[in-house]
């Protein structure tokens, strides 16, 4: 599997050179990414168009579909454009983009010889350059270690400079300030935005990774995914400190208007009058009703209320629910149990945490 199949929302534009389109291509359909990559060389102009990581269409000149995408996938050289994909693009490719580059090398191959084709990207004259819009910085070193063209990544954010060095198709080397190797690697990829640009590789570049670069890259999302997780958390403990300090009065008004994750928090309230108010909150999605009616936290009110709403006893989790909380009031749990399938009363019936007499009602339901 590689790399670029897990999805993010990095976002890095800029200049690249010597790229091969078959490598281009490949890092797009990994990443999923919908776009158009408009290619063009001396009097000739041709576009692949990538929707979601699949080639639904490609056209060279009057040549469109399979055809047109193999004889644009021959061109030695030119430049290049991502563009947006358009919202009618007609789909005139049905085979997999696997198939397609297959295809495309073993043609290559015949033609050139693979390395023959591999060292004439080394020539100017050869390979692609041009802009890339709205790749992630991990597919963007991906496309660039595929290619086994030596060269240097500047990177520019808001907060810093860095560069990373590929040599051979390995990263060996990262810089930002003072700070090298791996930690200078791994802060460059969890930088969400910014913009790059290739230049010629220096001779002179120390060796401070060694590391396969798709360890790297795994590596580097790795941390990406702890660094989110830790900011989502944060941003909750921020959230449960806030509504904390608020007085009672306070809190039912929030509950009549807060959006999901802050009535998630005022649900654990202790005080039934906030229960209640985010009950009669107007965003309140049936998921959530049937989490509530499921809770052993909540008041019994709650739990009434909810039993007594006609369009919230209408989805048959919510009802589920009910009956498999040990709090609801047996009448009602009693009320339910012949709305049930058949499946989920003989779970009840073998239940340890329902009441006995809600089991039994339940074992009684299945002999009807």
């Amino acid at each position: 599997m590689s790399v670029s199949q897990k999805k993010n929302k990095d976002s890095f534009n800029g200049t690249i050179e010597y790229v091969r389109l078959i490598d281009l291509i490949q890092v797009s359909c990994l990443a999923k990414i919908s776009h158009v990559i408009k290619v063009v060389a001396t009097d000739k102009t041709g576009r692949f168009y990538l929707d979601a990581g699949r080639v639904v269409h490609a056209q060279s000149g009057n040549v469109t579909g399979e055809e047109g995408f193999f004889e644009l996938i021959a061109w030695e050289g030119g430049h290049f454009e991502t563009e947006p994909l358009p919202c009618d693009v007609p789909t005139s490719i049905n085979r997999s983009w696997e198939y397609l580059l297959l295809q495309a090398l073993q043609a290559q191959t015949k033609n050139q010889g693979a390395q023959t084709s591999r060292a004439a990207l080394k020539d100017p004259s050869h390979g692609f350059w041009g802009n890339i819009y709205n790749i992630s910085l991990t597919d963007l070193i991906q496309l660039l270690c595929l290619d086994s063209i030596d060269r240097i990544v500047e990177v520019s954010t808001q907060t810093f400079s860095g560069t990373i060095h590929v040599r051979a198709g390995q990263v060996c080397h990262a810089k930002i300030d003072d700070l090298e190797g791996t930690q200078a690697f791994f802060k460059i990829l969890n930088t969400p935005s910014g913009n790059f640009k290739t230049h010629p590789f220096s001779e002179q570049c120390p060796i401070t990774i060694a590391e396969p670069w798709e360890l790297l890259l795994m590596e580097a999302m790795r941390l990406c995914d702890e660094t989110a997780e830790s900011t989502v958390e944060e941003r909750a403990q921020t959230l449960l400190e806030k509504i904390q300090e608020k007085n009672v009065a306070e809190k039912i008004r929030l509950a009549m208007l807060a959006d999901k994750e802050t009535r998630t928090i005022l649900m654990r309230d202790s005080n039934r009058m906030i229960q209640l108010a985010v009950l009669g909150n107007p965003k309140l999605t049936d998921g959530e009703v049937a989490s509530i009616a499921c809770s052993r936290q909540v008041d019994d009110e709650v739990l009434r209320r909810i039993a007594a709403h006609r369009e919230w006893v209408k989805i048959y989790a919510v009802r589920l629910s009910l009956v498999v909380n040990p709090r609801t009031p047996i009448p009602i749990s009693r009320r339910f149990i012949p709305t049930l399938n058949r499946q989920d009363l003989r779970n009840i019936s073998l239940s340890k945490s329902v009441p006995s007499i809600v089991a039994k009602e339940a074992k009684r339901q299945i002999g009807n």
